[in-house]
């Protein structure tokens, strides 16, 4: 993502967003084909703008990406690391925190990246070694 797309996302939502959100997104950590690209972390402007529709300007909240279902994570635009979870079915407990830090939120994305990773390596080495009466 480039300057311009987070200052268009900012006015689009009327807010600012916070220093750490903004270091990130311009020097992404992940793939473009990446689980965190696309949900997780999104770096999708206008579908950044679009999973905000959740919040108002005085929630003080901003959605950075979604589990790929009916969880969105957000952070609080008062300078707090923390991430958290929303739960868009509505739960008793519809919003929890899901990271202490900004960093540790990022580990776990690297985290969810490396067991994709490891179980995609698992399939291959299990059909490689497959007896021929196996199908």
């Amino acid at each position: 993502m480039e300057s311009t797309d987070i200052k268009h996302i900012e006015k689009q939502l009327g807010i600012e967003l916070p220093e750490f959100y903004f270091k990130t997104m311009l020097d992404y950590p992940f793939s473009e084909d990446s689980f965190g690209a696309e949900f997780s972390l999104s770096n999708d402007p206008k579908y950044i703008i679009d999973i905000n529709g959740v919040f108002t300007q005085e929630d003080e909240s901003f959605s950075i990406g979604s589990d790929g279902g009916e969880f969105y994570y957000f952070i609080k635009l008062n300078g707090n690391e923390k991430v958290y979870i929303f739960d868009l079915e509505g739960s008793k407990d519809h919003m929890s925190v899901v990271s202490e830090s900004w960093s540790e939120y990022l580990t776990q994305i690297e985290n969810l990246h490396d067991e994709f990773r490891q179980e995609k390596l698992n399939d291959l080495e299990r059909k490689k070694n497959k007896k021929w009466w196996q199908f």
